[in-house]
């Protein structure tokens, strides 16, 4: 059996039409500048959760007790944070189109999010499915039902999907105005309760598979909705607050917010902690990364990621970006790279768990490498 070891971020679907910076005069169609930052950001997503898997799978053991190694680690915590918030920011962007055209009607802006949450949630299956054939080839087909859990268990896309259906229902905008408020409420509720149903025992006679998307235990609970919903919840605020603000500030002055707000976060919770660091006392570091003070450093963390990404495309431009690039193909990358971490390639080629540092960070270069050819293949193809 080739062991495959869990994935802890992914991709989510590509940006939606970036929403008009103004509303549009009666009779006129609304301009519609895209917020190329987002497919950036997406990108350096994509490009931090290769990087996790691939050191992850590849790296020896004597590897893994390096300080380089544990540096990938600390910033393998990013993409999937990344990931949740840009699903918030992706489906603000999507409510501030339908706001500018006079849409009203809350079940117009919940509907579409929900549908392409159901996609999401079948894709995970899916994509569940092929992991389990590749990872139980030449078994025999009796001992097939004990590793059901592979099947069934709720990861990274399984939370995009729920999180799809969950949130439009919170945040849909009333009276022609976003729902500031119970977004950030609902983002409390989901952080300040993770740590206690995160990881929460829940009866028997609901079935796992449908717990675990609320909490539960790994390994067939590895991102419930508390707190993980929490990300997309502020991910809606974020997505609301830089389209209205890089229409009344310009976008510079709204991603240096950006960048200055998350440094201050940091700084909160770095503040906090030196004052007490057990001023929340946690069972577990496990059960500690669901509390508040994680989501907020991340939140801060996030929000400078931001504002590079900003800086980015204002040097770049329209021109050529691998980042960028990799951003707009982000769920075919994830699909694609993690059988090539993880999956029979890298087992029979004998890279999985072999690898020095240096190796695995040339076998990086190649990756990304290999990546952008399939990106690139993608794009063309769809056009």
């Amino acid at each position: 059996m080739i062991k495959r070891n869990r994935v802890s971020t992914a991709a989510i679907q590509p940006s939606p039409p970036a929403p008009p910076l103004e509303p549009a005069a009666p009779g006129k169609p609304a301009s519609r500048p895209r917020l190329d930052v987002v497919d950036w950001v997406r990108g350096a997503a994509v490009v931090l959760m290769i990087q996790t898997h691939l050191y992850d799978a590849w790296v020896n053991p004597a590897g893994k007790l390096t300080a380089a190694y544990g540096w990938t680690r600390f910033v393998g915590g990013i993409p999937s944070r990344l990931f949740l918030m840009l699903v918030g920011v992706s489906i603000a962007l999507r409510f501030e189109v339908q706001l500018a055209k006079g849409v009203t009607e809350r079940r117009a802006f919940v509907r579409p999010v929900q549908r392409r949450g159901l996609e999401i949630l079948g894709l995970a299956y899916l994509f569940r499915l092929q992991e389990y054939v590749l990872g139980h080839m030449g078994q025999s087909i009796v001992d097939l039902p004990r590793y059901w859990q592979d099947l069934l268990r709720v990861d990274i896309l399984n939370c995009i999907g729920a999180t799809m259906l969950v949130v439009p229902a919170i945040t849909a905008p009333r009276n022609g105005k976003p729902s500031y408020l119970l977004a950030l409420v609902g983002m409390l509720a989901f952080v300040c309760l993770g740590p206690v149903l995160g990881p929460a025992h829940y009866p028997t006679i609901i079935p796992t598979w449908i717990s675990s998307y609320v909490g539960g235990q790994r390994p067939m609970s590895w991102f419930p909705l508390f707190p993980w919903a929490g990300w997309p919840l502020a991910g809606v605020v974020v997505g609301h607050l830089w389209v209205r603000g890089a229409a009344r500030r310009g976008q510079a002055l709204t991603f240096l917010v950006t960048g200055a707000a998350g440094v201050a976060l940091i700084a909160v919770v770095d503040l906090i902690r030196k004052i007490d660091p057990h001023v929340i006392r946690y069972p577990s570091e496990l059960v500690q990364q669901m509390g508040p003070g994680s989501f907020f450093y991340r939140l801060g963390m996030n929000g400078i990621v931001a504002f590079l990404g900003w800086m980015a495309v204002a040097m770049v431009g329209r021109r050529f970006s691998v980042v960028r690039q990799l951003g707009r193909t982000s769920l075919l990358v994830y699909w694609i790279h993690v059988e090539l971490c993880y999956g029979l390639i890298a087992h029979r080629l004998g890279l999985y768990g072999r690898l020095s540092m240096a190796q695995a960070t040339l076998g990086l270069a190649v990756m990304i490498a290999l990546m952008l050819g399939v990106s690139l293949a993608k794009t063309r193809w769809s056009k």
